[in-house]
């Protein structure tokens, strides 16, 4: 049987460097992981990633700049991964890059007559295709919200692939910087939506109050005292009553976000641990409020970092104590490669000429081919 190599590519919102997963496609659409790693990003790339997203005015400049360095960086990595399992350029089938967000606006927005939703990642599929002689498939979002949707989440299409079998219905988290949940099951529609912050404002206190890029295990958050007023007021916020399928971002869930709920939080510590607290209680809205009314959930499958935080996974099997937690790990997809992967499928998918979005999850008006391929001639 013949098999094709896919190298998938997430640069997430920790801006720690780029995800890349190389996985094997033996003629079905099921992705088997091979190996992965985590490239990381020289200091002053990840402050300039930062800057890019969390300043209000940056120049044209410093955005274009950035794409071309980020495709730099990513066309390293891949030929990291490719040397590294002793492969050919020839080998791969293609690059499959989902970039760097540094805008992701799902509400529609009018201007003039025109309704307009917009997302904005980088990271040049071009320099990427070039440096590696692989051809590069990238921009994922865009056609999910020419079709009218959100263009998030996409990650539903890879949890039905794998976790849609069998009897059971089971609620997938995937804990990113934003934390989206997919309900996924045989003879069910899949439904999926962004629940709300994940690790990003953890990440980003701890940035702001402690000079690191995230709370490892959680050792801040357990020092803590949680203040359950803050989060009762913060769960009063629009957002979490709006309906799915939605999606959101750090343009909703920023610094500002922070200010107006958590700013009299006293002590730098109770900041985290009252932030860890309240991610894992906006899941727990979202089950009572979304998911229990109409879905029997038989399992809980966790991914992403928020796996690796030991005090949030602690709240969430607190606070839903009735559904089993497993990590997709079990199921063959490592947590921390995941989005990768899932970038992976959706180019490979896009190579096969295959409809990859998910109406259901994204309210778009129809199902459509995401990706756009950067070809390149082998050498």
């Amino acid at each position: 049987m013949k098999s094709h190599y896919v190298i998938g590519l997430n640069s997430g919102t920790s801006f720690d460097g780029v995800d890349v997963a190389l996985v094997r496609f033996f003629g079905d659409l099921k992705p088997r992981f091979i190996d992965g790693i985590i490239y990381t990003y020289p200091k002053i790339v990840k402050e300039k990633i930062r800057k890019l997203i969390y300043r209000n005015n940056v120049h044209l400049q410093e955005i274009s700049q950035l794409n071309f360095l980020l495709g730099e960086i990513f066309a390293e990595a891949v030929n990291k991964i490719i040397k590294k399992n002793k492969l050919r350029q020839k080998d791969i089938l293609l690059i499959a890059s989902h970039g760097q967000t540094i805008y992701h606006h799902p509400d529609i927005e009018r201007i003039s007559s025109y309704k307009v939703r917009s997302t904005f990642q980088i990271g040049e599929g071009s320099v990427i295709a070039f440096k590696t002689g692989i051809q590069t498939i990238t921009n994922f979002r865009e056609a999910d919200i020419a079709a009218g949707g959100t263009g998030a989440p996409l990650v539903p299409y890879l949890d039905q692939i794998i976790f849609g079998e069998g009897k059971n219905i089971r609620a997938v988290l995937n804990i990113g910087g934003i934390l989206n949940i997919t309900i996924t099951g045989k003879n069910i529609i899949p439904a999926a939506f962004d629940v709300g912050p994940g690790n990003g404002l953890i990440d980003l206190m701890c940035n702001l109050y402690f000079k690191k890029d995230f709370d490892n295990g959680g050792e801040i958050a357990k020092k803590g005292k949680i203040d359950f007023n803050a989060v009762k007021k913060a769960l009063r916020d629009p957002y979490f009553r709006k309906k799915p399928p939605k999606s959101t971002g750090k343009e909703y869930f920023n610094l500002n976000f922070v200010k107006k709920y958590f700013s009299k939080i006293k002590k730098k510590k109770d900041k985290i641990s009252t932030m860890t607290y309240f991610s894992a209680k906006v899941t727990e809205r979202a089950f009572n409020d979304f998911i229990f009314p109409n879905y029997k959930i038989n399992e809980i499958i966790t991914s992403g970092g928020g796996v690796k935080n030991k005090i949030l996974m602690k709240h969430l099997r607190k606070l839903i104590p009735s559904i089993r937690f497993n990590t997709s790990d079990k199921y063959g997809l490592p947590y921390k490669y995941k989005e990768a992967i899932l970038f992976a499928l959706l180019g490979y998918t896009c190579h096969l000429k295959k409809p990859n979005n998910m109406p259901s999850c994204t309210g778009a008006k129809e199902k459509t081919i995401l990706g756009k391929m950067t070809r390149i001639e082998r050498k």
